[in-house]
């Protein structure tokens, strides 16, 4: 599995951002694209640094403060001929930074003002972060965060003079799957940084991994340590701890044997029966389930409550590995209707849900190789 890992030792900004995805998926002529496109009225400036012995690359980024709401930059996002991807991302990053500006001012997002974020090199950020990720995500990387440092003291914003993390980049946080550390002087992680590591970091990546390359973005400040972003670019193995609870049965009926599977099944990874011949050559069935660690002794319990068993076996396992995995829905449209299917992705197949393609079968009266084959010739 490949995975880029973002680490923001000294926090982030969105110019840091786009530092370090610059030359690796970001180019010139994307940025270029992007300021026609939108006719923003940034000035930018690329340049090679070095911070405190780090070469890295630095996006200068400026343009005058803008007051826009909400739906204001919902509209300039939507009218413009960005990507429709780029555009799904964009829109839900500043629908975060909305959400925690309406929580802080005690109003509805949707009327939100923003402020410093609202202007031109703002919405330049979050537009090049947005373009840079998911074209990382589509040489198949997955987006996680090392412990992010926020910055700790006051720093001076349109409203006055404020704690550090702002309260709207706490709220941001507030939820997300990001690690913090609420250490170093003054503002470190901005809004505009934590809404677009929030929107696409799956995490704190905490098994070991190879590494591959570093990419480096600089910030404009000099700090006691390298004012730079690292992002990781590597490739890992995901294990994890397993055990096979397991118990022999040959007095209980198919059916009642069928509803014990199906009830496991609702805690465990796995469940499945194997016919095994028993002493006095009696028929029996070898009833097994694959379970996370912790749970082996709470299955266990269930799996003698439902067979009448008298005793079970945990089997330790060394390790599982495990592929890449995730279920994403996507739209189908099959005679003129829409649907809403589930696809189950790993790294070595596609498979669409099951039960939506029953659903699918019903609906329209086809069979399911035939949906099959339409649902996947949309995905491909």
């Amino acid at each position: 599995m490949r995975i880029a890992v973002i680490d923001a030792f000294n926090g982030a900004s969105g110019n840091m951002i786009i530092g370090a995805l610059y030359d690796e998926v970001i180019q010139r002529e994307d940025i270029e694209k992007i300021v026609d496109e939108l006719n923003l009225e940034v000035e930018y400036k690329i340049e090679r640094v070095v911070k405190k012995g780090i070469t890295s690359n630095l996006v200068r980024v400026k343009s005058e403060t803008k007051e826009r709401s909400f739906k204001e930059v919902v509209e300039l996002v939507e009218s413009s001929r960005l990507d429709e991807r780029v555009k799904k991302e964009v829109i839900k990053i500043f629908e975060r930074l909305a959400k925690a500006e309406g929580k802080v001012h005690g109003r509805d997002y949707k009327k939100a003002k923003f402020h410093e974020v609202g202007s031109d090199d703002a919405i330049f950020d979050i537009i090049l972060s947005a373009l840079g990720f998911l074209r990382l995500r589509e040489r198949g990387y997955r987006i996680y965060t090392n412990r992010v440092r926020t910055g700790v003291g006051f720093v001076e914003f349109t409203h006055g003079k404020y704690p550090s993390p702002a309260p709207a980049t706490l709220e941001i946080l507030a939820n997300s799957k990001i690690e913090v550390l609420m250490e170093g002087e003054g503002e470190l992680l901005t809004p505009t940084a934590a809404a677009i590591l929030a929107h696409f970091s799956e995490g704190t990546f905490k098994n070991s991994f190879k590494i591959n390359k570093i990419l480096y973005g600089a910030g404009e400040k000099e700090t006691e340590v390298p004012n730079v972003l690292r992002i990781i670019l590597g490739e890992a193995k995901i294990h994890d701890r397993i055990v096979v609870v397991e118990t022999n049965v040959d007095d209980l009926s198919p059916e009642y044997l069928s509803y014990a599977v199906e009830k496991l099944s609702e805690m465990s990874h796995d469940v499945y029966v194997t016919p095994v011949l028993m002493k006095k050559g009696r028929l029996g069935s070898l009833l097994s389930a694959i379970v996370s660690y912790d749970k082996a002794e709470e299955v266990a319990e269930k799996m003698m409550e439902l067979t009448g068993s008298l005793g079970v076996r945990i089997l330790p396992v060394e390790h599982r590995l495990k592929a890449y995995r995730e279920v994403k829905e996507i739209k189908v449209k099959i005679n003129e209707r829409e649907y809403r299917v589930r696809v189950k992705v790993s790294d070595y197949r596609i498979k669409p849900e099951y039960e939506d393609v029953k659903r699918i079968c019903e609906a329209e009266n086809l069979s399911p190789e035939e949906v099959y084959k339409r649902i996947m010739k949309v995905i491909e």
